[in-house]
């Protein structure tokens, strides 16, 4: 449905990036902005890099950037050598009153401005293969409560215990529910309610936490897919009018709900340290290239440390028990191990209920702690003093109500049994 009412395609070009634009790129495209490129932490220690590309099991060749690496300086260097020769040749031929050794440094002169200009030339090519290519694809360092290869739990309800359903009743329940294809699915009755009613409980739950209800736009640009290491092939593409071939920043449907929707608002904005800690909740949709919709609702929150931050991150997972103590289900809340997190998350954690049926938990939202890593990549700043710095991003999916909706049906739960009245009310 989605697919023939709305223009939009699948990403086939292989383009460039969209977050770094070198030097030639940049006279036909416009940068939106210029990341912040942190070599000394990032490349400073290679054995921890390989320690954190072994544990996460990503397929970065770190022998192959650490080459990279060592020419990009190389061209760097040289680069910085002839211009610091061409400023000494000014001041010689400024200094000189001899016509004939005036005009052998103008020659010279002439020469080194033009190494320079075939030199950047190249240069432009180096650094697209190491920042954009290689340097932009390293993943966020790994937090040290992280578990290395186990998923750890750190809190569990247990089922609640209730008369079960009659058979027939609960495949009436799940009847409510129709998929015909990946992208069309209907919801009638308890599942169009709970579709309903179930987001606006959950962002009740975090206003009252003091959270800030936001509105969050359903389109991003390419750059903000790559500054959240976000596959775009997994994303609509949109297609718009007289769009050039040589194009790089995109536009993408994400959905309101979503992470993306957020890093739109915070790229390129200065904000003073007394607006920190920011704890933000947004209940929108959430549109994937190979699934229906849903509605979901995702929290955002920055603080100034990695203290701060990892506060924030314990006392949001109490909120998240909160919410989801109010629902007839057991569940549990696991730490993540390294091999399972995305490169952009140093920790994260799952929210699982129970599934009575299946006997076994299915996930149904998370919480991540990125550290300042998103930060540096859409320049997302505070001011202490004369020093910018990056604010520690904590942010998570409280709940998809598709996975959580089918997991209801699915354990025989109907709309009344949820006390979702008072949250339709409110709204």
């Amino acid at each position: 449905m989605l697919k023939s009412s709305i223009s939009l395609m699948v990403h086939k070009r292989l383009l460039s990036s969209a977050l770094y634009l070198t030097g030639d790129k940049a006279r036909e495209q416009f940068a939106v902005l210029v990341p912040y490129l942190d070599f000394d932490h990032k490349l400073g220690d290679f054995e921890r890099l390989k320690q954190n590309v072994r544990l996460r099991k990503h397929p970065l060749d770190c022998d192959n950037l650490q080459q990279q690496w060592q020419l990009y300086r190389d061209v760097e260097r040289r680069k910085k050598d002839i211009e610091q020769c061409r400023i000494d040749l000014q001041k010689q031929i400024q200094q000189s009153t001899c016509k004939e050794e005036q005009k052998q440094l103008k020659a010279r002169a002439v020469l080194a401005r033009d190494d320079l200009k075939m030199l950047k030339e190249h240069s432009y090519k180096v650094a697209d293969a190491f920042i954009a290519n290689s340097f932009l694809t390293i993943p966020n360092d790994l937090h040290e409560r992280t578990p290395e290869n186990e998923q750890k739990c750190i809190y569990e309800r247990p089922a609640c215990e209730r008369k079960s359903r009659e058979n027939a009743n609960r495949t009436a329940l799940e009847q409510q529910l129709e998929q015909f294809s990946n992208n069309c699915l209907y919801m009638t009755g308890d599942a169009a309610w709970m579709d309903l009613r179930l987001p606006m409980k959950c962002s009740e739950t975090f206003r009252k936490e003091n959270f800030i209800v936001f509105s969050n736009p359903d389109f991003v640009r390419s750059f903000l897919v790559e500054a959240a290491m976000v596959s775009k092939e997994s994303l609509f593409l949109v297609k718009e009018d007289a769009e050039p071939e040589d194009k790089v920043n995109l536009l993408h449907l994400c959905g309101g709900g979503t992470l993306l929707s957020f890093l739109g608002y915070f790229t390129k904005l200065a904000v003073f340290p007394s607006a920190l800690p920011l704890r933000l909740i947004a209940n929108g949709k959430q549109y994937e290239f190979n699934g229906p919709q849903s509605n979901e609702v995702h929290l955002f929150g920055a603080s100034r440390t990695a203290k701060e931050a990892e506060e924030m991150f314990d006392s949001v997972i109490l909120s998240y028990r909160q919410f989801y103590d109010q629902l007839p289900v057991g569940y549990r809340i696991v730490q993540v191990p390294a091999c399972d997190l995305r490169p952009v998350e140093a920790m994260r954690v799952d929210i699982e209920l129970f599934a009575d049926r299946k006997q076994q938990y299915v996930k149904v939202g998370e919480l991540v702690y990125y550290s300042d890593f998103i930060s540096k990549r859409i320049a997302f700043i505070y001011q202490e003093g004369k020093t910018q710095r990056f604010p520690h991003l904590v942010a998570g999916t409280v709940m998809r109500s598709l996975d959580l909706i089918k997991l209801l049906l699915d354990n025989g739960v109907q709309f009344k049994d949820l006390s979702l009245h008072d949250a339709y009310e409110k709204q």
